[in-house]
């Protein structure tokens, strides 16, 4: 099966932006008395832009410390940072469900992986990575027809979608499929897949 782990590191986010959007303030309003209203939100806009670059840089911290343990194998450490990114991620939550979901099913906990595969795809139905990682775990759970749904689901949304193809097609051959699995891993070969072509001459006598 091939496995979908998006490791990325994250940069300066986009709330640190929106903290500096709050800091635009008009020149020309900035007269008499209305100057301490203006000075008195510019202080307010200080605070909320530092709140949120904080915020934005202890997300970034513990998901990307997250990921290095990932990497590392140290799937426990990395479901704790996780957790935490989880209550700091101004936008990408169905990312950081989906990396502790990863992180659950590497250690062994399929159950709680197809959960958090569940959060992800409850905040955005059409999160790919979603349907695709939670495809693996049912795999791993032995629930061989959710994980041909699943792949479906994945190729509905990106028909071009090679590795979907590819553990598909493996998934149809663990239930005696061979025919459908040969359909499958001729799709991921054409798509460009090398995986998906030795197993057609293994498998399907070409």
């Amino acid at each position: 099966m091939k496995l979908r782990n998006t490791l990325i590191a994250l940069g300066i986010s986009a709330a640190t932006a929106t903290g500096l959007s709050l800091l635009k303030v008009n020149k020309d309003l900035v007269v008499g008395s209305t100057a301490v209203v203006v000075g008195a939100g510019l202080m307010i806009a200080l605070k909320d832009k530092n709140e949120l670059n904080t915020k934005a840089r202890n997300y970034e911290y513990f998901f990307n410390r997250a990921q290095d343990k990932f990497e590392l194998a140290n799937y426990e450490e990395a479901i704790l940072d996780y957790n935490k990114a989880l209550g700091l991620s101004p936008k990408e939550i169905c990312l950081v469900y989906s990396m502790r979901g990863n992180a659950k099913r590497n250690s062994g906990d399929f159950d709680g992986a197809i959960s958090d595969q569940n959060m992800a795809l409850d905040f955005d139905p059409l999160y790919v990575d979603g349907y695709f990682n939670r495809g693996i775990a049912k795999f791993k759970k032995g629930d061989f027809n959710g994980a041909i749904q699943d792949y479906s689901q994945v190729l509905k949304i990106n028909p071009k979608d090679s590795d979907a193809f590819f553990n598909r097609a493996n998934v149809k051959k663990e239930i005696g499929d061979i025919e459908g699995a040969c359909k499958d891993w001729r799709k991921a070969a054409d798509l460009g897949d090398e995986e998906a072509t030795n197993s057609l001459k293994q498998f399907c006598n070409l």
